[in-house]
């Protein structure tokens, strides 16, 4: 009996031991891992890495995600009394709730707020654990390339000051390292280029689409132009310089197309009061054979979505040459009314029906098929140069201007640029070349028709 006791209790006994050597060495490994100095050198060897966010379906996602955070997302290091807190935080539109519910969904740590008297809401990450054992070895993996970077290295240099202490009591000198590091970030920011390395960004797709959904911008100016812009403060000129190239080499040689076709070119431009430099491209051929492809197999988690399947309508509008019908035009500029204004805080209308309704009408129109040539990739302004000459012949040019059913003095006009000189605007305007036959009324007040109104 005293040896089956003594052999029981020495079982216990190794177990108790074994259990003890577990804990001590999986905390002393946890540990050594949180607390190495890995932010000098952005190391990505020093971090507890979750393997949950890192996993390859949520590759593409956490690309997207880098992009968008260059673009919206926020570093904040407070020192209050001694005491140090950490923050990342992105805040949007109230209608753009639903893609920080995503982004809390697939990394699982940080809450979502909302204000909905401000139409703001917010994620944020302000745990130092979720900061230390996420957030960090996020971007460690899937790097920032504005100056945003910059104040990252800070943020991340800062935790490794409080990894290496004790965090309830941190050193007057420790202290004041971190308030150095947090009083050269964000707005305070002087230098905006690291003396000691050479940054060249090196562009992810999915990278882009985040920063093109919280920088760039769907757009048609007046007078049917349509063009895609990114806009960034000039302190990030090697990501520009970047994305400018990722767009010149990466897309252009990945959908090449008949040598008909021009090159895509990038208009740079920089507003000289904001120092906002802005990336244009506002060719009809290049947005449509370069970079719709592009746009089309990537996913969009903002409501920016939106802008783009609605500037995807009328750049197909355009290119197929169905602007140039009374019909088309009029969906056209139903587009260009509602395009980038359809928030919910500062429209009155029904803005959800309007879009479906667009929607449904330019499926009809399309399904007609092109009515330009679009299978010898020939010019845009060479299709609407043939469309032109033949609309001349077959009906000459003549404008009727009405306000309020009244014709103007005038009318019918003979040429565009009479009928332009007639309201006091410039001979070359394009306001009648935008309105003729599709019944909207410009200024809220002329109404445009190539015929008289009883027919």
């Amino acid at each position: 009996m005293k040896v089956v006791g003594w052999s029981v209790n020495y079982r216990y006994l190794f177990l108790e031991i074994c259990l003890i050597l577990f804990i001590f060495t999986t905390g002393f490994t946890c540990t050594r891992r949180l607390s190495k100095s890995y932010c000098s050198d952005l190391d990505k060897e020093g971090f507890f890495v979750s393997d949950k966010i890192y996993n390859a379906a949520n590759k593409e996602f956490l690309f997207w995600l880098s992009g968008f955070t260059d673009a919206e997302g926020n570093f904040s290091i407070f020192v209050d009394r001694g005491f140090v807190r950490f923050r990342f935080k992105i805040s949007l539109h109230i209608d753009d709730i639903e893609t920080l519910n995503t982004i809390k969904y697939h990394l699982n740590v940080g809450i979502v707020t909302s204000e909905p008297t401000r139409g703001r809401c917010s994620y944020v990450v302000n745990k130092f654990a979720d900061i230390n054992q996420v957030i960090i070895p996020l971007f460690l993996e899937f790097p920032l390339h504005t100056s945003k970077r910059l104040d990252f290295k800070n943020f991340c240099e800062a935790i490794s000051i409080k990894n290496q202490t004790n965090q309830k009591n941190i050193s007057k000198d420790e202290l004041a390292k971190i308030v150095l590091l947090k009083q050269k970030m964000n707005f305070k920011r002087e230098f905006f280029t690291d003396p000691n390395t050479k940054y060249t960004p090196h562009i992810n797709p999915n990278w882009l689409i985040g920063f093109i959904e919280g920088e760039g911008t769907f757009g048609i100016k007046t007078g049917s132009a349509l063009y895609l812009q990114i806009a960034q403060n000039n302190t990030s000129s090697e990501c520009l310089n970047a994305i400018k190239d990722f767009f010149l080499h990466t897309l252009t040689s990945k959908y090449t197309h008949d040598n008909k076709i021009l090159p895509l070119n990038v208009v740079s431009s920089t507003n000289a009061k904001t120092n906002i430099v802005s990336l244009v491209i506002n060719s009809v051929d290049a947005l449509y054979y370069y970079v719709l492809p592009y746009l089309d197999v990537s996913k969009m988690y903002t409501r920016k979505a939106i802008d783009f399947k609605l500037w995807r309508l009328a750049l197909l509008l355009k290119i197929q040459g169905h602007y140039f019908t009374p019909e088309g035009k009029k969906l056209f500029l139903e587009i260009t009314d509602i395009l980038n204004k359809r928030y919910s805080t500062t429209s009155t209308k029904d803005i959800d029906n309007i879009i479906k309704d667009i929607f449904c009408s330019c499926e009809l129109v399309l399904a007609k098929g092109p009515i330009f040539n679009m299978q010898h990739y020939i010019f845009h302004a060479d299709n609407v140069r043939k469309i032109s000459i033949a609309s001349r012949s077959e009906n000459p040019r003549r404008v009727y201007i009405y306000i309020e059913g009244v014709m103007v003095k005038g009318s019918p006009f003979s040429s565009y640029s009479e009928a332009h000189q007639a309201l006091g605007l410039n001979p070359s305007s394009n306001t009648c070349n935008r309105y003729i036959d599709t019944g909207k009324r410009y200024k809220n007040n002329y109404i445009f028709t190539s015929q008289p109104l009883n027919k």
